[in-house]
């Protein structure tokens, strides 16, 4: 007789006594995770849950009640982070972020379907795609639309701004400047590395 895959676990009782199975459930997007699994998640940040584990959901509980900071590392395409900040630095008009009472050109780092850079230029003849979207968004590695990037951001959507005239680097160089600089030299990435706790983040950029 020809064996069967055990029955997936519809409960979180049930899930204590299928580990393997729960782990894969941790991996997929939200909307292909079972109900029952979200409504337990809640907000709640997916750690890396080791092939070893006994109990991916206690695991999920542990890393979300311990203090301490965290550390992100994403990865974009050069090219397309230059021209999204181009267009903010070309832009005669500028949206605000939380918080900004004074406009600028910025990028936008923002995570909710996905995580993704943008820029924050008003242009009239910007026009959305079929599925909504600005134009001079772009997307992290891995971190596409229909992802979900709590696993490495944490639960809550948020939108960090990114100055990009005013000097940031000990010599002057402002981000705009070394994305520039960067893409003359030959480099394709640029690499948002994101420390963080409760209280405050802090970003270092890298191009390579």
């Amino acid at each position: 007789m020809p064996e069967h895959a055990p029955a997936a676990p519809d409960s979180v009782e049930a899930a204590m006594n299928h580990p393997e199975q729960v782990r894969q459930m941790l991996a997929l997007p939200a909307d292909q995770r079972p109900d029952w699994l979200n409504e337990f998640l809640g907000t709640m940040t997916i750690p890396p849950i080791p092939d070893t584990s006994t109990n991916p959901l206690l695991d999920v509980v542990m890393a979300n009640t311990a203090y301490g900071q965290k550390n992100a590392t994403l990865a974009f395409p050069l090219a397309e982070v230059l021209a999204a900040a181009e267009h903010a630095a070309a832009a005669d008009k500028h949206k605000l972020g939380y918080g900004e009472d004074e406009a600028a050109p910025r990028l936008w780092w923002v995570k909710d379907d996905g995580t993704y850079l943008m820029s924050n230029g008003q242009d009239p003849t910007d026009t959305r795609d079929d599925n909504g979207r600005l134009p001079h968004v772009v997307y992290a590695d891995g971190w596409g639309p229909g992802t979900d990037a709590r696993s490495i951001l944490g639960g809550d959507d948020f939108r960090e701004s990114i100055d990009l005239t005013t000097p940031v680097f000990e010599d002057g160089t402002t981000l705009l400047g070394m994305l520039r600089e960067a893409a003359d030299h030959g480099a394709t990435r640029f690499l948002l590395k994101a420390t963080f706790d409760d209280t405050y983040m802090d970003l270092t950029y890298i191009t390579k």
